[in-house]
């Protein structure tokens, strides 16, 4: 499933970052690389705790919407395709 995800660069804290169609789907990270890292590894979690629940995750939203609302602006956008039938980023398994 591809999510759109806006990343802010917080002045001397690193990066944040959200999945607006995800709810409660954020994260922190040093860099911005390190970001999105984290971000997809939120993602996959959020989405096999959906699966975990029985219910089905929201699509992904239409990324020009998205930069439309002025909560965003002044955000980097990025597509996170995760694939949650796979094993989570960076696992050992």
């Amino acid at each position: 499933m591809r999510y759109p995800v806006v990343v802010h660069n917080i002045e001397y804290a690193g990066f944040g970052a959200i999945a607006p169609d995800l709810p409660h789907c954020h994260c922190h990270a040093e860099t911005l690389d390190e970001t999105l890292q984290k971000m997809a590894e939120t993602i996959f979690q959020r989405l096999e705790d959906f699966h975990a629940a029985g219910e089905s995750p929201p699509p992904g939203g239409d990324i020009d919407a998205l930069r439309k609302n002025p909560a965003y602006a002044g955000g980097i956008w990025a597509m996170i395709d995760v694939d949650h039938e796979q094993p989570a980023p960076n696992s050992n398994s």
